[in-house]
């Protein structure tokens, strides 16, 4: 059936099309054009057939992506130039647009493909100077590649009002998106209200303290502020309809067993101690959860009751992730019901708590979803797992025949850090630039085409222990969510030059619309190959398109610095900065510290134990490369980092070489499990066989975080051979982050002298 709809324009001629690519994003999977386009007077919609939600979607999608306020959208029920036409027996959410010398046609199969069409024309749509719009003559066909495509945001560690979350609705509306994921409850905050337990959000929603600088800075101070919000249930049905309104559904996390202690803060009697305890102001994870006692789970049977009530998405997110156990191995309540149950041990306990909660809601209709974690102990029947560690909890799931959404945190976390430019605001960890996101596969090559099926979809995740406000908020999600939000609709990608295009294309509507989004789209990589008397640098990661600039005075580049054209001789101590050239302004500035010493190019015979990745980018020879790591951030791509195991490397020289000074750096981060080393030991050799102990520090000063210097000054000594032992604190003592677990050793760049 074809149902006439109108976009009242008038036709004046065809004027060139410049536009050699799809300005469309996420890209569709059939777009061909001609170099013309047809002139746009005005812009007069027709809602002669259309539901009323869809009607009045135009106004608002017309106030997304069109400046000129002076003609505003016009409503007509008149046939005319543009009309839609249902299609049946087709994927919910194709769509196609004809757009031709005489008419517009577009063609979905439901009110979300209508929707997803109506983006992408306005995204076809190109506002003039004098604000008449033009549209290039083209055809469109498009569907999505994975029915989930989620972005999330935590409002548990820092709270965004119901105004701030729309905004977020709108922008996920615009590329796609179809599921936001809404973390709504962890240790530090309690926001949705519940009726039943009012102490939830009265107690819950509040803090008294919260951490400064980075939570693993020792020691700590804190800003006193008492900080919180909630969400009234008459908010949440708010924002539910709004997502509605932009076929968007809200999936609502409320986290458990772990990652409790605001609920506890309110209600203490839950826990296994029954402790009075104050909503924290630190991240991380604590001991203190839920305890499996039955009347915990009678407590959230309650508390999911009226979840239920406000969110009629068929998924329940309840977390389930980083659950210590150490309370239940002493809690008489939950050894009992281990006894009782026969459970083999806590995780089995821990599969028992999903197990009954997933029963409750398959009982009312609604499935449960949660972290990989939840595969401890065997997962519950009904679960959803969404893999965050990596990719391997969800390879387990598909396999088991249970549906997945892939989110792992190396190419998924949005509150990873995104450039190394130091300029940039802190962030969690990790590095994850925008290049990387957009070559992610949801879909890992372990599993068959048959396995691949439990696939679902792909989520950006957006935690903010850093990120306190709205603007902090999208500088860090986009352009990364664009990405995300390709990977999750396109499934044959045109390369990473052709997205790049399209987000430059976007970022002046983006800017208009006073969103502060990140101009860092290229990952400038600075690498090096030993020659006599130094090193080549190399500076890459950039399309061919754009200029790459640089010095090596240590100032920040300009445009008018000297373009780099090809390696780059170092043959002493050195500071190199370079930019790319974006629009005749700098973006993507990378840096790098070079020590040229005797180790430079040294020869690597032996490394006992392999740095573990991803913290392995500069390979195993990355400490003898001349390139001096980042003081402050440990995923610069230059610390090489082991877990647990020693650090054991032996060099060669090429002759016989006079030593008297050997240096180098260990990070210090013990809030990210990252220790000094115990001891560090150097020896000499003559034969590569015999070695004598030159150097043995002991007893590190671990009173300062980030990079610390280690410094054997030695009398004179000729080797050929130089062995390095640093031996790792074995297990994390009690007091610290990750307590009980092995540490990890971070190592910068050996300097011999």
């Amino acid at each position: 059936m074809k149902t006439p709809f109108i976009l009242a324009l008038f036709f004046i001629g065809t004027i060139p099309f410049a536009q050699n690519h799809c300005p469309i994003l996420p890209n569709p999977v059939t777009y061909t054009s001609t170099k013309d386009s047809i002139a746009l007077d005005s812009l007069l919609f027709c809602t002669k057939s259309l539901s009323s939600t869809l009607s009045n979607s135009i106004s608002p999608l017309g106030d997304l992506y069109l400046l000129n306020k002076n003609k505003p959208l016009r409503i007509g029920r008149e046939d005319g130039f543009i009309r839609f036409e249902e299609l049946n027996n087709a994927y919910p959410e194709s769509y196609s647009i004809n757009v031709t010398k005489s008419k517009i046609i577009l063609s979905y199969t439901s009110p979300a493909s209508c929707y997803h069409a109506l983006h992408s024309l306005f995204q076809l749509i190109t506002e003039k100077p004098d604000h008449s719009f033009s549209i290039p003559i083209c055809f469109v066909k498009d569907f999505p590649n994975f029915s989930w495509r989620g972005l999330h945001l935590d409002v548990a560690r820092h709270f965004f009002s119901i105004h701030e979350v729309k905004k977020y609705l709108d922008l996920m509306s615009m590329y796609k998106f179809n599921v936001f994921h809404w973390h709504l409850t962890d240790d530090q905050g309690w926001r949705i209200e519940i009726k039943k337990y009012p102490k939830l959000t009265s107690v819950g929603a509040w803090r008294d303290s919260t951490v400064n600088d980075h939570f693993s800075t020792y020691p700590r101070t804190w800003d006193t502020k008492r900080y919180g919000g909630f969400y009234t249930q008459e908010e949440i049905k708010e924002v539910v309809r709004y997502a509605a309104d932009r076929h968007i559904t809200i999936v609502p996390e409320i986290e458990m067993p772990g990652h409790a202690r605001a609920a506890l803060a309110a209600y203490p009697a839950f826990s296994c101690t029954g402790k009075q305890q104050p909503v924290p102001g630190l991240w991380g994870v604590f001991e203190d959860v839920f305890c499996t006692k039955d009347s915990t789970l009678l407590f959230l049977e309650d508390v999911l009751e009226e979840v239920l009530s406000l969110f009629p998405g068929k998924f329940i997110h309840i977390g389930g992730d980083e659950v210590p156990k150490s309370r239940w191995e002493k809690c008489a309540s939950c050894q009992n019901k281990m006894h009782a149950l026969r459970l083999k041990n806590e995780h089995e306990l821990q599969s028992y708590f999903i197990r009954q909660i997933d029963a409750y809601l398959a009982k009312n209709n609604r499935q449960l979803i949660g972290w990989d974690e939840i595969l401890e102990g065997g997962l519950a029947p009904n679960a959803t797992v969404m893999s965050w560690q990596g990719e391997e909890g969800g390879i387990t799931a598909a396999k088991q025949h249970h549906d997945v959404i892939m989110t792992p945190q190396g190419t998924c976390y949005l509150n990873f850090y995104q450039s190394s430019d130091p300029r940039d605001s802190i962030a969690f960890g990790g590095f994850l630039p925008l290049e990387a996101v957009y070559n992610y596969n949801p879909v890992p090559a372990a599993l068959t085409p048959q396995e691949a099926t439990y696939i679902k979809g792909v989520q950006g995740n957006l935690w903010t222990e850093y990120i306190a406000n709205k603007d902090l908020a999208s500088f860090m999600l986009y352009p990364r969510a664009m990405a995300i939000a390709e990977n999750g609709w396109t499934k044959t990608k045109t390369g990473f030059d052709h997205f790049t295009s399209r987000v430059t294309k976007w970022q002046p509507l983006l800017k208009q619309k006073g969103l502060h989004y990140s101009d860092h789209l290229y990952n400038v990589q600075i690498t090096s190959k030993p020659i006599a008397g130094g090193i080549n640098v190399s500076i890459g990661g950039v399309g061919a398109a754009h200029k790459i600039v640089y010095n090596t005075n240590g100032k920040l580049p300009s445009v008018n610095d000297q373009g780099y054209s090809g390696p780059i001789t170092i043959t002493g101590d050195a500071n190199l900065q370079a930019g790319v050239v974006v629009n005749n302004k700098i973006t993507d500035v990378a840096s790098a510290s070079f020590s040229i010493n005797k180790a430079t190019g040294a020869n690597l015979i032996q490394l006992t134990n392999a740095p573990k990745a991803p913290y392995n980018k500069s390979g195993n020879n990355g400490f003898i490369n001349g390139i001096v790591a980042n003081d402050t951030r440990f995923s610069d791509g230059e610390w090489l980092a082991w877990e647990g195991k020693d650090i054991d490397a032996t060099l060669s020289f090429a002759a016989p070489t006079a030593i008297s000074k050997i240096s180098t750096r260990f990070y210090n981060s013990r809030g990210s499990w990252i220790h000094l080393p115990t001891s560090v030991e150097v020896s000499g050799s003559t034969d590569g066989q015999t070695f004598t102990r030159i150097g043995l520090l002991q007893n590190l000063d671990n009173s300062k975080e980030g990079a610390i210097t280690v410094l054997f000054e030695i009398m004179p000594v000729t080797v050929q051979y130089l062995k390095l032992v640093a031996h790792p604190v074995t297990i994390i003592p009690a007091g610290f982050a990750g307590a009980g677990n092995p540490s990890w050793l971070f190592m910068d760049e050996l300097i011999i002298k």
